[in-house]
């Protein structure tokens, strides 16, 4: 049976044999989550995120005023002390000081929540760290480069998580060994080799090294991030690692690179990021699954194009119209990173939202703009609205060339 019916019937109240089904569920969702299929684990959690966000309706909207210049900053500042679980509506300003006309119907929001996330979590920052493979973790030195490193990271965990709530799709990747301390999960030592593959290819050969281990000359000492030598036992700098001891060693220092140097990174991003989503909710997934919960779907296929054909909504032209089936013969046509790169030109995120297009918010929008010339005009984009400006190209072929060309230069971000 479906799990969202069987919730929803115990949710919805008398009789004990519903109360026993919802009972039964949870137990299930607690010690089996896998034994339920992703989606349905998905489609819960927003059910559970829908509920109480019911329960916060009354609660007025937050108005944050931000300067275009300064988006981390002004964001940390005005939400210092708001109900995150409140609508938040953006009014930027621009570089002259002055406020920008419009009202937020939700893009505005989006494109701050954006814009945060892209200054906060570039590495450059100091906030976190990137992989070989560019995933973040916490920078075990952001007290180096900033004072209030702690409540920095439980901004960015609130961050996160309201993103969640709110249903945006956002771009940052984060390490496994990352995700799994936010699921309660303790790193082991193969997880090295995610955070560290030299150091981890060298604790192997250690493992396995035919000779003396003690001629190697090493010792319980870890190098720390600030350059400073950690004792991994007590007087760990007089403690020698030997043939019999080399196991102990490895795990130790596993334990300390993976959790004990990361931890108070990841308790102060937790602490923010379970202000808004229960941890029980968070438990039902996998480290690659909760990766898939906060920036989409990634698939190597790309994105579905007849899926977002059915959730599209036009502005200036019509479904049925030749430019419009023109515009998705066009992205047919390409590869897969290219259409994972058309999507992310007209809505700033490469990946498909959990459950499909139906649950991009604001809806995918494909604009027509008159040009009497292919050369006049490329694609543009508003990506805070998720709407993709298209000249209508005298064939389907131009507009696949001029599509690829504005994803290939990474142009095209226009405001209104």
């Amino acid at each position: 049976q479906d799990v969202r019916q069987a919730m929803q019937q115990g949710a919805a109240g008398g009789g004990q044999a519903r109360q026993a089904q919802r009972a039964r569920v949870d137990r299930l969702l607690r010690h089996l989550p896998h034994s339920v299929p992703f989606d349905q684990r998905v489609a819960l959690l927003r059910q559970w995120i829908l509920q109480r966000r019911e329960e916060a309706c009354g609660a007025p909207p937050v108005r944050l005023v931000v300067r275009r210049t300064h988006i981390f900053e002004d964001g940390l500042a005005a939400l210092a002390a708001a109900d995150w679980r409140a609508r938040f509506q953006v009014v930027f300003v621009n570089a002259a000081g002055r406020p920008e006309q419009g009202q937020d119907a939700g893009g505005l929001f989006k494109e701050f929540w954006e814009k945060l996330a892209e200054t906060a979590f570039d590495p450059n920052y100091g906030l976190f760290r990137a992989t070989e493979s560019r995933l973040l973790y916490p920078s075990p030195e952001a007290g180096k480069y900033h004072e209030r490193a702690g409540a920095l990271f439980e901004f960015l965990g609130l961050v996160i998580g309201k993103a969640i709530y709110e249903g945006i799709v956002v771009e940052p990747c984060f390490a496994p060994f990352f995700l799994a301390r936010l699921l309660g999960r303790h790193n082991s030592y193969y997880d090295l080799q995610t955070l560290d593959p030299a150091l981890f290819a060298n604790l192997q050969r250690l493992k396995s090294y035919a000779g003396d281990v003690a001629d190697l000359c090493c010792s319980f000492v870890a190098g720390a991030a600030d350059g400073s030598e950690v004792p991994l036992v007590p007087n760990g700098q007089a403690v020698g690692v030997t043939n019999e001891n080399r196991f102990k060693y490895a795990y130790l220092l596993s334990d300390f690179k993976l959790n004990k140097e990361l931890k108070a990174g990841t308790t102060a991003f937790l602490a923010g990021f379970q202000k808004l989503l229960d941890e029980r909710w968070l438990r039902m997934f996998g480290e690659e699954e909760l990766q898939q919960v906060i920036s989409g779907a990634s698939g190597a296929s790309g994105l579905d194009v007849e899926d977002l054909r059915r959730h599209t909504q036009y502005s200036n032209c019509g479904p049925k119209d030749r430019f419009s089936l023109d515009f998705f013969r066009a992205l047919s046509a390409m590869g897969p990173q290219q259409r994972n790169g058309v999507l992310r030109f007209a809505t700033s995120c490469s990946r498909t939202p959990l459950l499909g297009f139906s649950h991009l918010i604001p809806p995918f929008t494909l604009h027509k703009v008159h040009v009497r010339s292919d050369a006049e005009k490329l694609p543009t984009s508003s990506t805070c609205f998720n709407t993709l400006k298209l000249p209508a190209y005298s064939g389907w072929k131009v507009a696949k060339a001029k599509l690829e060309f504005v994803v290939a230069q990474g142009a095209g971000f226009e405001l209104d």
